[in-house]
């Protein structure tokens, strides 16, 4: 017989008022203590917009900054409410807001793929280099670094710094982390996505054309992040 376990009534109201203060517009009529602490909550999620979407952060004033932090507080319910999660749960959050343009959102989601990488637990194994004979090239058996994915982007990228083209609307990289756990990108020509999507079990470019996300394995993805997803 399994028990069940309740959250006590008066402990369950504790928390709820807590987290009412903590989201509540008015900050003034709180103790110094939830004060502070409502200060020390936005400190953090501030810290982590600047360390994880710098890019787009730099684009914006810090009045801006602070309406989006505030926007989120009062507006936003968190399904991951750690703190290593503040960072998905802000890009949640801006999916829903009208006022991200496709091209924000395309760098925003960019530069959360960057800190998802780089915090990603797979491990990454160590790397061959070889140069195998024709005879050899049926059976071999390629496998990829667990924390790679494939993006289609709206700009490219010069020493990090987003650049637009209206020749070229897509521009392909891979970002993958390596065992010194740095994150790395290289950008892509056709023929290397091609490659690349067909040692994933023969999938092609055409999944990351339409948009989709297409799942590969346990940990591999192409994602196209030209446009808003849904």
């Amino acid at each position: 017989m399994t028990s069940q376990h309740r959250v006590p009534a008066s402990l369950a109201a504790a928390e709820a008022e807590f987290s009412g203060q903590l989201r509540s517009r008015h900050a003034n009529t709180y103790s110094k203590g939830m004060r502070l602490y409502r200060k020390i909550i936005r400190e953090n999620i501030y810290s982590v917009l600047l360390n994880v979407f710098p890019l787009y952060c730099r684009q914006k004033k810090d009045e801006a900054i602070t309406t989006l932090i505030d926007a989120f507080l009062y507006q936003h319910q968190a399904s991951q409410p750690e703190f290593h999660q503040i960072a998905t749960e802000l890009l949640l959050f801006m999916r829903q807001q009208p006022e991200f343009s496709d091209g924000e959102m395309a760098l925003i989601e960019y530069e959360w793929l960057m800190y998802a990488v780089e915090i990603d637990d797979a491990q990454v194994p160590h790397g061959q280099r070889f140069s195998p004979s024709a005879k050899l090239l049926p059976r071999l058996v390629v496998t990829l670094n667990p924390t790679l994915n494939m993006v289609a982007l709206p700009f490219w990228l010069n020493k990090n710094e987003p650049c637009y083209s209206r020749e070229i609307p897509l521009h392909y990289y891979a970002i993958y982390r390596k065992r010194d756990n740095a994150v790395y990108q290289k950008k892509l020509n056709n023929a290397e996505v091609r490659l690349l999507a067909e040692i994933n079990d023969g999938e092609n470019t055409r999944d990351i054309i339409t948009g989709e996300v297409v799942k590969i394995s346990t940990n591999h993805r192409f994602l196209h992040l030209a446009g808003r997803q849904q």
